[in-house]
């Protein structure tokens, strides 16, 4: 992985594999112009180049970014994506430096 990111990229430091594991809790929903979002397939935390907070990105099974939320740090994601997902913190994978 290139660790060298530029204003505009983003770097990403954890992902979970939703799909077929996970369902969501019902706690929230997603949505765009089209209606109402599937369950993504992997949740990321990123990080932006020169931004203290972290995004936690829903992904299809293409590697699509469906939508995204932010937080202030790493906990906060994970949290999110327990609350929607039931996702405990030690089923993230830290991506490689």
């Amino acid at each position: 992985m290139n660790n060298e990111v530029s204003d505009s990229e983003y770097k990403i430091l954890w992902r979970v594999k939703i799909a077929g594991i996970h369902k969501p809790t019902g706690k929230t929903e997603h949505y765009s112009s089209d209606g109402l979002l599937p369950t993504p397939s992997e949740l990321q935390i990123a990080q932006y180049s020169g931004d203290d907070g972290f995004y936690l990105f829903y992904v299809d099974d293409d590697g699509e970014e469906l939508t995204d939320t932010y937080h202030d740090d790493i906990q906060g994601a994970m949290e999110q994506a327990n609350w929607e997902y039931a996702v405990k913190p030690i089923e993230w994978k830290k991506e490689e430096e």
